[in-house]
C-alpha cells in the first residue's frame, strides 16, 4: 500500500547520528536491492561522504540517499569499477525509501537534490541497479532520470549482476 506524502511537510536534512537507527532499518528492510551494512559504516559515512542526506517527515526518516565521491576509501566493487575507469564522479551508495512511501516521488527529490552536487563537481552521477536479483522498478527509475548503462558485472559469487549506471551532467 502507498501512503500520500504532503510535500510540504517534509524536509530534506544532512543525516546526523539520532537519524542512524532508522536508516539502519529502512536499509535492513530494502535487502537485497542494498547491500547490508552495519551501524558502523553509517556513523563512518556521517563524517566522511559528500552526501548523506534524508528526508523527514513527521519527525522520521522516509528516505535516505548516502553518495560518495571518486576519492572515498571504499572498497565496494561496484564502486571499484567506476574508480578504476573515471577520474571524477559522485556515486549514489544507496538510496531507500520507506516501502510506505515508493512512488510519492521521494527518490526524484533526493536525486534532484543529489544532483547538485554533481554539477557543481562538474563530474558525472554513477550507480548500480541490480540485475539478478531483478529490481525493475529501480532500473526504469534510473533510465527515466537520464542514467545509461555503462557496464555489468557479478558480485557476490555470482548471486547478484548489477548494471552500471552513469548520467552525465551538462555544463
Amino acid at each position: 500500500m502507498v501512503t500520500t506524502i504532503n510535500p510540504l511537510s517534509t524536509q530534506i536534512v544532512t543525516v546526523k547520528s539520532e537519524h542512524l537507527t532508522e536508516i539502519l532499518l529502512l536499509n535492513e528492510n530494502a535487502i537485497p536491492h542494498v547491500n547490508k551494512v552495519g551501524q558502523e559504516f553509517f556513523q563512518a559515512q556521517l563524517g566522511s561522504s559528500p552526501y548523506f542526506r534524508a528526508i523527514l517527515s513527521a519527525g522520521s526518516v522516509k528516505a535516505f540517499l548516502l553518495g560518495m565521491s571518486e576519492a572515498a576509501s571504499y572498497q565496494s566493487l561496484n564502486f571499484l569499477w567506476f574508480q578504476k575507469r573515471y577520474p571524477k564522479f559522485v556515486y549514489v551508495d544507496r538510496i531507500v525509501v520507506h516501502e510506505k512511501f515508493h512512488r510519492t516521488g521521494l527518490a526524484s527529490t533526493l536525486y534532484d537534490d543529489f544532483k547538485k552536487l554533481a554539477e557543481q563537481r562538474n563530474c558525472p552521477m554513477a550507480c548500480e541497479v541490480n540485475i539478478r536479483p531483478p529490481n525493475p522498478i529501480s532500473i526504469q527509475f534510473h533510465q527515466s532520470f537520464g542514467f545509461k548503462e555503462v557496464g555489468q558485472q557479478n558480485i557476490q559469487d555470482g548471486e547478484k549482476r548489477v548494471s552500471l549506471m552513469l548520467k552525465n551532467i551538462d555544463g
